[in-house]
């Protein structure tokens, strides 16, 4: 199995190259709740790493050409125009062309008139992972009824065992909506994270991670109107350095309950027990 380190809770690389917006919100949402129920208590891997068994178990057996599964024991050459895909294939598909240069350049000069204004907090709920000294080979995460913790086990056989967090005054959960959500407590607002069960075995856990903001300001107020399809009504919170590290918004359930479906990312979980 994969290295699992990169996947301890929500601790992973976003396909996003760009920052997520920090938004902190006035209060959190919904109805305090003391601990989770036994529809969310138990054992978890990431659905992704489940996901990537089974397609190298797939691979090892069947290889696809086209429109055809093959089996790869099977000598038999291909037939009439089929072949594999390689890379000039693909190129005339993504359409590289001269421009790329070009674009390449004008990204950089809006990547600078970002950095120019914009300093941006990274989202507390990424700071959840601990990483520790001895990669685990092979995790779990295991939510019981007021903390969630990472178990892994290392390359030598060692189990390790590490809280993720506890809940707290300045880690509430709550429910709104038939959902739960966790509420992070900051200087400068309540970070809150989604979490959402389905069927009974998979889980959700969704950050409000957005990136679709302008992409080449030459204001703050040009980057402050651009977050409108973010949440709308936000004011800039700014550093020493004037500065924009994130944004203050005022909570409206219904408005966070409907944005939180176009959030951005998400973890998938899958129950083990």
């Amino acid at each position: 199995m994969r290295n699992f380190l990169f996947f301890i809770f929500l601790a992973v690389i976003f396909s996003s190259c760009r920052d997520p917006l920090p938004v902190y919100f006035d209060k959190p949402i919904g109805t305090k709740v003391p601990g989770f129920d036994t529809l969310v208590e138990g054992n978890y891997i990431p659905l992704k790493d489940a996901l990537y068994k089974l397609q190298e178990d797939f691979s090892k057996e069947y290889k696809i050409r086209y429109d055809k599964i093959i089996r790869n024991d099977n000598n038999a050459e291909l037939q009439g125009g089929e072949k594999d895909m390689n890379l000039e294939d693909v190129k005339k598909i993504i359409g590289v062309n001269k421009d790329s240069a070009k674009i390449n350049f004008d990204s950089k000069k809006c990547d600078s008139l970002l950095q120019a204004i914009t300093d941006f907090n990274s989202l507390e709920v990424l700071k959840l992972a601990k990483n520790g000294s001895a990669k685990p080979v092979v995790g779990m995460i295991k939510f019981t009824y007021d903390r969630v913790f990472f178990i892994g086990l290392d390359s030598a056989g060692k189990s390790t065992k590490d809280t993720l967090f506890e809940l707290s005054p300045d880690m509430l959960l709550t429910k709104y909506a038939e959902k739960y959500f966790l509420n992070l407590k900051t200087s400068y607002g309540w970070e809150i994270l989604q979490l959402d069960v389905w069927e009974n075995i998979f889980l959700s856990a969704r950050p409000f991670y957005f990136t679709d903001y302008a992409n080449c300001p030459k204001s703050i107020a040009e980057l402050t109107a651009s977050t409108q399809n973010i949440y709308p009504n936000m004011k800039p919170i700014l550093n020493k350095e004037k500065k924009v590290i994130g944004y203050s918004a005022s909570l409206n359930p219904k408005i966070l309950l409907e944005k939180f479906k176009r959030s951005e990312e998400a973890i998938l979980f899958l129950k083990i027990n």
